[in-house]
């Protein structure tokens, strides 16, 4: 029997994360190369990083990715095809999963083999029959739900025959699942991912260790939701702390997480003295009852509050910002901008409210006759597309995202949200300051940039972009805040450069964008606006389904029609 060989092939589209040279390491590749047999030989090729047309032979050349990922990753199949025919080429990752709820299956015809869900268990499987010429006779691989406390290190052996230094930092997947109901989320209606799946805490020390004892200082934890399971996070964070004591460590941390974490200090005590600095939260909307709509309940009633609270300990929170929920109001945008900034919120990216296969959302959108069929590719972040149509007029939404773009890159409202958020810090005895730069620590990510002409040519624009005397200025006054104030709050710099990197990053993504650049829809006038809550009853069928498969609908949809009801309420029927 002779040696078989493997190659995980990471070929992301590179723009639309808008990460410019702060790449990471590709962790899915690395980790499921931990469960491939002995007997097969391990490769792994970042596109991003190296040429794919000096990549050696290999019996099967495995991707991964997500939905935006599609065309780069056809793209590179379709060469090493070309140079490799007879090998196979197997896809997985979330864009399997996605399409397969989408009924477009049939973009992925050229690969293979496609794998739906978890590959921990069905990668091996297939890798063993695959070196004894047993194939299976279906192209789509489907397995049950990994228990995440059963997860192994990833290949760090590999990781050492290549440059470290070509990362910014590194990303460890630390639990899967989420126990709270967003009708919109697509996360918690995987199979029984409505709760939390943790993985095992030694293990994440470990794979800490490893990557600091390589060079690796920031860090991304990767979850559904840090706190899900809060026993866990403070025993995580404890671990961490401990960790931190031992190695002599100074490392910077970012993860994924929910509102609800500015009822623990303790734990952001905790959070802060590891390194955590960035934290993604999703705020969606500042509308109360397109958060009921959406069943996120947790934001309801404490929003402005729980935003200035975990600020005030020295977190930089990444909202998640969403227009175009049903119950969104004309003044949906404006509210939006004074939200952000009389709570000091330094980020803010925001997209307009899709229907994604599989979820709650997508369900009720379908059942209204409210699903628009997109194009068969993905959507393209130079544009601003979904596949919703908005009880909101196209236009009214179209210019109301150009002013909200408008306005959010002036000088004037920039400084103002940024002095906010330095005077929450000032002025409460929460602030815990990290010892290290933080995990927006601005030269390693320009120590990058000179080694990428693309991203040199971006670095380019931003600083042209804050040449002109009134951007100038503000970004001056916000220098010397963090320079005023660095005593008292060590660890500004940090957030200056998340500040201006945010700012300048729309400026990059939507400055040139025009209404011909929009492509959304809206419901026609016959639409029977007193019938929404009629879309969210579910049938006996539904329900078994979604609690064999451990999907929480039922609560959630009562909070969705109670939203619905209320808004029905002010429409005459129909």
């Amino acid at each position: 029997m002779r040696f078989m060989k493997i190659t995980f092939v990471h070929s992301p589209e590179d723009f639309y994360d808008q990460n410019y040279g702060t790449r990471f390491t590709p962790l899915w590749a690395y980790y499921l190369a931990s469960y491939v047999p002995p007997s097969w030989g391990v490769e792994i090729v970042d596109c991003r990083t190296e040429d794919i047309s000096v990549c050696a032979a290999s019996d099967i050349f495995a991707f991964g990715g997500i939905n935006q990922d599609l065309k780069a990753m056809t793209k590179t199949m379709e060469r090493l095809k070309k140079r490799f025919p007879k090998s196979a080429f197997l896809l997985g990752g979330p864009i399997t999963w996605s399409f397969e709820k989408e009924g477009k299956l049939h973009l992925l015809d050229r690969f293979d083999y496609l794998f739906l869900l978890d590959g921990e268990e069905s990668l091996p499987h297939f890798l063993l029959n695959f070196e004894k010429g047993i194939f299976p006779q279906e192209k789509i691989i489907k397995t049950q739900r990994f228990s995440f406390d059963k997860a192994k290190k990833p290949r760090l052996d590999i990781l050492d025959r290549k440059q470290c230094n070509d990362y910014y930092g590194a990303v460890i997947e630390v639990s899967r699942g989420c126990p709270f109901l967003c009708e919109f989320c697509d996360i918690r209606v995987l199979p029984n991912n409505n709760q939390t799946n943790t993985k095992n805490i030694s293990l994440i020390i470990d794979e800490v260790d490893e990557y600091y004892k390589r060079g690796i200082t920031q860090f991304q934890f990767a979850c559904d939701n840090f706190i899900g399971n809060i026993q866990w996070a403070n025993a995580c964070c404890d671990a961490l702390l401990e960790w931190k004591e031992r190695a002599g460590a100074k490392a910077s941390f970012f993860t994924w997480l929910t509102i609800n974490l500015y009822k623990m200090p303790s734990l952001m005590e905790k959070m802060r003295k590891i390194g955590f600095s960035i934290l993604f939260i999703g705020i969606e909307s500042v509308n109360r009852n397109s958060l009921l709509e959406t069943a996120k309940v947790q934001n309801m009633n404490v929003l402005e509050d729980a935003v200035k609270t975990i600020h005030s300990f020295g977190f930089i929170i990444a909202p998640g910002l969403i227009f175009g929920f049903d119950s969104d109001t004309e003044k949906m945008f404006e509210e939006t901008l004074d939200f952000l900034k009389n709570t000091g919120t330094l980020g803010g990216d925001p997209s307009f409210l899709t229907a994604l296969a599989g979820t709650p959302l997508y369900t009720r959108m379908k059942k209204s006759g409210r699903l628009s069929e997109r194009p068969e590719q993905a959507i393209e972040r130079k544009k601003v597309a979904t596949n919703i149509r908005y009880l909101q007029d196209k236009d009214f939404l179209t210019k109301g995202f150009l002013y909200f773009a408008r306005e959010f890159i002036k000088p004037g409202y920039q400084y103002s949200r940024f002095k906010t958020h330095v005077d929450l810090i000032l002025q409460n005895s929460h602030f815990i300051p990290n010892e290290n730069t933080g995990y927006a620590s601005p030269f390693p990510y320009l120590k990058r940039q000179i080694k990428n002409t693309g991203y040199m040519t971006m670095l380019g624009k931003r600083i042209l972009f804050l040449s002109r005397p009134d951007r100038f200025w503000a970004a001056c006054k916000g220098w010397w805040l963090t320079k005023r104030y660095a005593s008292k709050a060590p660890g500004l710099g940090t957030h200056l450069f998340y500040w201006l990197y945010v700012w300048t990053n729309l400026v990059l993504k939507y400055q040139d964008l025009r209404m011909s650049d929009f492509s959304l829809e809206s419901v026609d006038e016959s639409f029977d606006r007193s019938a929404l809550p009629q879309a969210v009853q579910i049938s006996e069928m539904e329900r078994l389904e979604n609690q064999k498969e451990g999907i929480k609908v039922d609560i959630q949809s009562r909070y969705t029609k109670q939203a619905l009801q209320q808004l029905a309420n002010s429409y005459p029927a129909k």
